[in-house]
């Protein structure tokens, strides 16, 4: 009997451990962070306008306009994932968002695949007369049960055409997913390619290092935090230096960066993983752009500095 109450009390501190280190938003990490000295400018959004352009929301969450569609990227919306809190404000008074066409989401992490955000977005597409479409990886689709929007699963490599001049294409990158206990690695993780009249846009999800094909866009949209300490990130997560890495391994024109000063992550504070951004970013000679939460950054902007 005495044995049956060991076994309990080691499958509790056993659950209780893997619980502080599910997924990117590892609990055990934030006993040891530092105080961040890093406090942003958030440009709060009164209106959107009505030409393409972008706009970070924080952590790997975009609003893109281009060419009349609307894209959300990984969106979080709301003030807690879970049980994590936002550390600076969401910029934009939710009844303000735009209805989503498009929404890209990368892996099941619940900074990542948030729920209740997909439903706002979708309640609020449906509103407008929009049935929107939610991309998500190989076996993802389980997650989404909500039918105003229309799910489509993307194994890595494949290609959806929306029509002539307009496909999204799925990239396989390096990470890992997992919900819960019992669901690692079911399903996939991804970045995306967005091919939209001439214009083309890398979402990089979340991801460590590897080798992608030369895509050549426009705009990387590329994650900079939560990498230390590097012997327990390096695996899942690149480091600021080899995001610029990866945005000139794939012939990028402007990389934007992401996935950092949102959410306590890892032992990186955000003024560090800007500084070793740029300092590798000129090493490689990438142009990039570091937005303000909620500084809309027009795509004529973008591509004007492309020409310089």
């Amino acid at each position: 009997m005495m044995m049956n109450y060991y076994y309990r009390f080691f499958f509790i501190l056993l659950l209780f451990f893997l619980l502080f280190l599910v997924g990117d938003s590892c609990f055990a990490m934030r006993l040891f962070q530092r105080d961040w000295e890093w406090k942003p400018e958030v440009k709060k959004v009164e209106s959107l306008p009505e030409g393409d352009f972008l706009v970070w929301l924080g952590h790997s969450t975009f609003l893109i306009k281009l060419s009349g569609y609307v894209f959300y990227t990984d969106p979080v919306i709301f003030d807690k994932v879970v049980i994590i809190r936002r550390q600076i404000k969401f910029p934009v008074e939710l009844e303000n968002l735009l209805p989503p066409h498009f929404i890209l989401v990368s892996h099941n992490h619940y900074d990542h695949m948030d729920i209740p955000s997909l439903n706002f977005l979708s309640e609020k597409a449906r509103k407008n007369g929009i049935n929107p479409y939610v991309f998500v990886p190989q076996n993802a689709s389980i997650y989404l049960k909500n039918e105003s929007f229309k799910v489509v699963e993307l194994k890595w490599g494949d290609k959806y055409k929306i029509r002539e001049g307009f496909e999204i294409l799925s990239v396989r990158v390096k990470h890992f997913s997992g919900r819960n206990l019992f669901d690692w690695n079911f399903s996939k993780w991804n970045g995306y390619l967005i091919i939209l009249d001439g214009i083309k846009i890398f979402f990089g999800g979340d991801t460590a290092y590897l080798k992608l094909p030369k895509f050549e866009p426009d705009i990387a949209l590329l994650p900079i935090g939560a990498y230390l300490p590097r012997w327990f990130m390096k695996r899942n997560h690149v480091s600021p230096c080899e995001a610029v890495k990866m945005a000139y391994d794939i012939g990028a024109r402007i990389m934007i960066p992401m996935h950092y000063g949102t959410f306590k992550q890892g032992l990186d504070t955000p003024e560090q993983a800007i500084y070793e951004m740029q300092e590798c970013a000129k090493k490689f000679g990438v142009k990039a752009i570091i937005p303000s939460p909620g500084e809309i950054i027009p795509i004529n902007y973008i591509v004007s500095m492309i020409e310089k």
